[in-house]
C-alpha cells in the first residue's frame, strides 16, 4: 500500500526475466520468432513477459532480451536489460555432458569468488532458483541437448557499485537473483534480505568475529582501529537488529557494534531500526546519559538543543565528560546481548562488544571489554624492551570519593562522574549499595583497615575509587590509606561534610566550631577537647555513641547542651537538644554529629 492507500504494484525478478529471454533464444533457435514468451514461477503460476528484441548471431546459437519491470520496488536493476544468449553444444564438448546446461557470466554480470554463497567460488553470480528456471525454460523448447546459456546485463557493472556485491565477493557486474520469480514492493525487505549474506561470507572465510557496521564511518573504523579483514565487516544500514538475528542464528562467536554516535546511542536506548522514521530520541538519550554522569542542569540543556549529536562530541569533551560515549558503548553491547541471548534460547550466544565512532574516525567510546583490550595493548606498547623481568608492575591508583551525608543528592557531580567509571569501587556495605556502579567489583570496607589495604593493592592498574561518607577530609580514610599503602597514588574528591550539614541545619556558621571525633577513637579526648573549647563539634559511632558521650560529660562535671543530629541528610533525619544529663539517658543512632556548647553559640 502506498500512503493514498493505493496497491503497490509487483514486479518480476532479474532471474524471471533471464528465463524469459532464454526462452525467446531457445525458440528462435527452432526457427520460431516471438514477441511475448510464457514463463512458470516456482509456485507453478505462469507469467507473460515481452520480448524487446531477439537475434542469431551464427548457427546453433541466438540471443534475446527482455527489459525488467521490477514494479513500485526500487530495485537498482528496474529498467535494465537483461540478454540471454543459449548456444547448443557440440556432443564431444566435455563442459557440458548431455543432457546439462552450462551457465555462463556474460557482461554485466558477475561471478562468485568467495565461499558462503549459494553458488561455490568460480560460478557466474546467478543464483539457484533462477538456474531451475532457465533450464526449465530452454528444455521445454530444447529437450535433451546440451545448451551453454550465457546472461548479461548491459551496464550492470557499473549499477553493481550500487549494491552489496563486492562485499559479498561477487565481481565484475551483477547477480541474477530471484526466489518466488516476483519483485513484491517491499523494499524494506529485500534490502534486508540482500545484507543477510555477508554473514555467511564472513563464515565461510572461517572468521568467528563479526562487525557490524551501520555505515562508512564503521566500516573504516572496524578496518583501521580494529584490524578487521573486509570478510568479517558486514554492512548492516539502519537494520541492526536483523543482522544481528542473522549472526545469532549463524553461530557467530562474536559481535561488534561498530559505527557513528549518531546511529549507536540510538542501539543504547534499545532501538534496533536506526532509521529516523522509526525512532529518533538521539539527543535525549545523549543528555540522559550526560545527566546521569554528572552533568548540570545547564550543560544536559545544551545537550537537548545541539542540531547533531556529533556536536555533542566536543560539547561533553569541554565539560570533561568524555566517558559518557563509553556508558553509550557499554549499553549498546548490553542491549545487543539481552536481544542475542534471547534469539538464542537455549543456543550459544555470541559475545557483544560495541565501539562509538566520531566523523574523523576516533574511536571515542568502548564497552567495557574493548576498553581493558585496550588498556592491556597500551601496557604492552609502553613496556620496556628489556622482557618481562625488567617490566615495571603496574601502579595503585586510587580516588577517595567523598559522598556526602548519604543520600544521592548530595553526592557532586564529580564524585558521581569518578564512580561510574570505576572498575573496583570499596567502601562500607550501605555505601556500596547506593552507589556503586552495575558491573563494578566491590570491596567491603571494615575495621581491619590492613587487610582493606592489601585488597586494594591487588588492583594495581584499575580504575579504583574508595567511598567516604561525607568529606574524606574530615577525619576521613585517606590518611589510614597513605600509611598502609605506600607508593599508591591517592587523590581526594571532597564531599558535604557532615559539620557542614550540621552547622546548616542548627542555622549557625561552623567557623566558630571545634572539631573532634571520637569515631574510632575514645570519647575522653572529645570530653578534654570540650574543657578547652566552648563550642565543639564530635563524630560518635556504634560503640562510642552520643548517649555515651554525654554521659562521660556528666561523669567529668561539665555542664553544657548537648544537640545530637542524627542520620543527616535522610529522610529519618532527628534532631535532638538538651542538657547532658537529658541525652544521656536516652537512645541514639550511633553514627551521629554531635555539638556540645559550653556557652551560647553566637
Amino acid at each position: 500500500m502506498t500512503e493514498s492507500g493505493s496497491e503497490l504494484r509487483s514486479g518480476l525478478t532479474t532471474g524471471t526475466c533471464a528465463a524469459a529471454a532464454a526462452a525467446a533464444a531457445a525458440h528462435a533457435l527452432t526457427g520460431s520468432t516471438c514477441d511475448a514468451v510464457d514463463v512458470e514461477l516456482p509456485d507453478g503460476e505462469r507469467v507473460t513477459l515481452s520480448v524487446e528484441w531477439v537475434e542469431l548471431p551464427r548457427p546453433g546459437r541466438a540471443r534475446a532480451a527482455v527489459v525488467k519491470d521490477a514494479g513500485d520496488d526500487p530495485d537498482v536493476t528496474d529498467g535494465m536489460t537483461v540478454v540471454a544468449e543459449v548456444e547448443i553444444v557440440a556432443t564431444g564438448d566435455a563442459a557440458v555432458p548431455p543432457p546439462a546446461i552450462e551457465f555462463v557470466a556474460g557482461p554485466g554480470v558477475g561471478s562468485v569468488t568467495r565461499a558462503g554463497l549459494q553458488i561455490p567460488p568460480g560460478e557466474p553470480a546467478i543464483n539457484p532458483v533462477p538456474r531451475q528456471m532457465i533450464a526449465a525454460a530452454v528444455g521445454a523448447v530444447l529437450a535433451e541437448q546440451p545448451l551453454r546459456v550465457t546472461v548479461s546485463i548491459p551496464g550492470g557493472e557499473q549499477t553493481a557499485k550500487r549494491t552489496y556485491n563486492e562485499r559479498l565477493g561477487i565481481v565484475g557486474g551483477l547477480s541474477v537473483l530471484g526466489t518466488s520469480g516476483r519483485v513484491v514492493p517491499k523494499s524494506e525487505d529485500a534490502w534486508v534480505r540482500s545484507l543477510l549474506p555477508q554473514v555467511d561470507v564472513a563464515l565461510a572465510d572461517d572468521r568467528d568475529t563479526v562487525y557490524l557496521a551501520p555505515g562508512g564511518f564503521g566500516e573504516r573504523a572496524a578496518r583501521e582501529r580494529f584490524g578487521a579483514a573486509e570478510t568479517q565487516i558486514v554492512q548492516c544500514a539502519n537494520f541492526v537488529g536483523d543482522l544481528l538475528d542473522r549472526c545469532v542464528d549463524a553461530g557467530v562467536a562474536r559481535v561488534v557494534l561498530v559505527g557513528h554516535a549518531g546511529k549507536l546511542v540510538k542501539v543504547a536506548a534499545g532501538v534496533w531500526n536506526t532509521h529516523s522514521r522509526v525512532a529518533d530520541a538521539r539527543l535525549e538519550t545523549l543528555a540522559a546519559l550526560a545527566a546521569a554522569a554528572g552533568a548540570p542542569p545547564t550543560l544536559v540543556t545544551k545537550v537537548l538543543e545541539l542540531p547533531t549529536v556529533e556536536a555533542a562530541v566536543a560539547t561533553l569533551a569541554d565539560a570533561g565528560l568524555d566517558e559518557v560515549w563509553d556508558d553509550v558503548a557499554e549499553r549498546a553491547a548490553r542491549r545487543a546481548a539481552e536481544r542475542a541471548g534471547r534469539r538464542a534460547g537455549e543456543g550459544a550466544v555470541p559475545r557483544c562488544d560495541c565501539a562509538v565512532v566520531a566523523y574523523d574516525g576516533e574511536v571515542i567510546g568502548r564497552s567495557a571489554a574493548l576498553r581493558a583490550a585496550s588498556a592491556a595493548a597500551a601496557s604492552v606498547e609502553d613496556a620496556p624492551e628489556a622482557g618481562p623481568a625488567s617490566a615495571a608492575l603496574p601502579v595503585l591508583e586510587l580516588a577517595v570519593v567523598g559522598t556526602g551525608p548519604g543520600a544521592a543528592e548530595w553526592l557532586t557531580p564529580a564524585a558521581w562522574q569518578v564512580i561510574r567509571r570505576a572498575d573496583v569501587v570499596a567502601g562500607g556495605r550501605r555505601q556500596l549499595e547506593r552507589f556503586a556502579p552495575a558491573g563494578a567489583e566491590q570491596v567491603v570496607v571494615g575495621a581491619d583497615m590492613v587487610s582493606v589495604a592489601a585488597a586494594l593493592r591487588t588492583h594495581a592498574g584499575r580504575r579504583v575509587v574508595v567511598l567516604a561518607s561525607g568529606d574524606p577530609g574530615f577525619f576521613g580514610i585517606p590518611v589510614a590509606l597513605r600509611r598502609l599503602l605506600p607508593g599508591a597514588e591517592i587523590v581526594t574528591l571532597p564531599g558535604v561534610s557532615s559539620a557542614q550539614l550540621a552547622a546548616a541545619r542548627l542555622g549557625r556558621p561552623w567557623h566558630d566550631l571545634h572539631f573532634a571525633s571520637a569515631h574510632g577513637l575514645e570519647i575522653e579526648g572529645v570530653v578534654a577537647d570540650v574543657r578547652a573549647h566552648p563550642h565543639v563539634l564530635a563524630l560518635t559511632d556504634a560503640r562510642r555513641t552520643p548517649q555515651a558521650l554525654a554521659a562521660a560529660l556528666v561523669a567529668a562535671g561539665i555542664e553544657a547542651r548537648v544537640t545530637v543530629l542524627e542520620r543527616l541528610g535522610e529522610p529519618g533525619e532527628r534532631i535532638t537538644s538538651g542538657a547532658a544529663a537529658s541525652v544521656a539517658a536516652q537512645e541514639f543512632d550511633g553514627l551521629s554529629v554531635v555539638v556540645v556548647d559550653r556557652e551560647e553559640p553566637a
